[in-house]
């Protein structure tokens, strides 16, 4: 763990390199998800863990800048639907950050497309990596981070008392995990985005998704699971639920 920790400090100029580049995004390209998908998102640098599950033709990107573990064509299409949806966010919440490449570009895409950020928050029981660290000195709003598991009281207190806007749930992958972090949120959250929907690497998270997108039937819904030919079976996959009429 140490020696990745040394790894992502000598690389933390990533994070201002990702927040000027989403500064200087042009507002149509936010709605562009072919440019996202093929030249935007794998500039930011994609994940090089598991690489039996990534597509082959982006191995130029593995292992550079934020390292974010997502398919580009299910990022894209995630992205545009924030910049249709997401723009009255105050309070961001992740729960399950890793190494905080996801956090930070969503956090800095939300502003982008002009929602009125005032707080955001981390949960993971890591320390914080050196990408967080920079995120929290770079950010132009405040961003907090929570080492402990999000079962744990203080999180529950604290997560009741933000009653944050948006909710990306990314830790305990069991369906007994997800299905708690799920409850903690939904009675408050306006949008909640469950991550590894589609996944055969993540039976919980998938069987959770399954069930949530017809029970919950205050919320709408919208998946975003597009796969790559050159990766044999399914992966990832993300799924949002927004409260109707929000």
């Amino acid at each position: 763990m140490l020696e990745k920790y040394q790894y992502y400090a000598n690389i933390v100029g990533s994070v201002d390199e990702t927040i000027g580049k989403i500064a200087d995004l042009p507002i149509s390209k936010c709605y562009d998800t072919k440019f996202l998908e093929t030249v935007f998102i794998p500039s930011l640098g994609l994940n090089d863990e598991y690489l039996e599950q990534q597509p082959s033709e982006l191995s130029p990107y593995f292992g550079k800048g934020l390292h974010l573990w997502q398919y580009p064509s299910q990022l894209a299409q995630y992205l545009v639907w924030l910049a249709h949806n997401a723009k009255a966010i105050r309070h961001y919440t992740e729960i399950g950050c890793r190494w905080g490449g996801t956090f930070i570009l969503i956090n800095e895409w939300l502003k982008k497309i002009g929602a009125p950020i005032e707080f955001s928050l981390a949960i993971d029981p890591i320390p914080p990596t050196p990408f967080v660290e920079k995120y929290r000195e770079s950010s132009s709003t405040p961003v907090h981070y929570i080492q402990d598991f999000s079962s744990s009281k203080s999180v529950i207190d604290y997560l009741s008392a933000l009653r944050s806007d948006m909710v990306f749930i990314d830790g305990d992958h069991s369906i007994q995990g997800v299905m708690f972090d799920h409850l903690l949120v939904r009675n408050t959250a306006q949008i909640i985005v469950h991550h590894d929907i589609a996944s055969q690497a993540c039976p919980g998270t998938s069987l959770f998704w399954s069930y949530a997108k017809q029970a919950e039937n205050h919320f709408d819904n919208w998946e975003f699971t597009q796969q790559y030919d050159s990766v044999e079976g399914n992966f990832l996959g993300i799924g949002v639920l927004k409260r109707k009429g929000a």
